[in-house]
């Protein structure tokens, strides 16, 4: 688990540089507004941040044979779900705060209706997981035990 950890995080520096460098080399103004808020303006620490925790960490943890042990894997595995969660922070709030449409605010809070859809689906993933537990039960019958009150004799 630990080298494919290792081998995705190989693959997440990949993809997330020659994004960038795309972005870069496109030098597009409106794009480069938000690769400069990103890479050297205000989101600069979190995007440094995520780069350290998703690329840097697990490399040298996992790629050096002696330190590859279960705490550093654990140690890789945290870092890289901090990382994953800055990702998807970065991918969405750095390009709201840089609006393309001149009548947009400049400042992101989500509307009522992004906050329903954020309830409505975490309400379907717990009815989801409540049907499923109904359907197939979470103890198996073979390990349940009944209480003796229940036993008939």
């Amino acid at each position: 688990m630990m080298k494919l950890l290792l081998l995705m995080s190989l693959l997440w520096f990949y993809f997330t540089m020659s994004e960038n460098l795309t972005v870069w080399y496109g030098n597009e103004p409106k794009e480069m507004a938000v690769f400069g808020q990103r890479t050297r303006g205000g989101y600069a620490f979190w995007f440094w941040t995520m780069v350290v925790v998703n690329f840097v960490v697990p490399v040298t943890l996992l790629g050096i044979r002696k330190l590859r042990r279960i705490e550093t894997g654990v140690i890789a595995s945290v870092g890289v779900l901090i990382g994953m969660w800055l990702e998807r922070y970065l991918i969405v709030v750095p390009t709201l705060t840089n609006p393309r449409l001149p009548a947009a605010n400049s400042f992101y809070f989500p509307t009522w209706v992004e906050l329903m859809i954020t309830v409505a689906t975490f309400a379907a993933m717990i009815l989801l997981y409540l049907i499923f537990a109904r359907l197939f039960p979470i103890i198996a019958v073979w390990e349940y035990k009944p209480h003796p009150a229940e036993e008939e004799d």
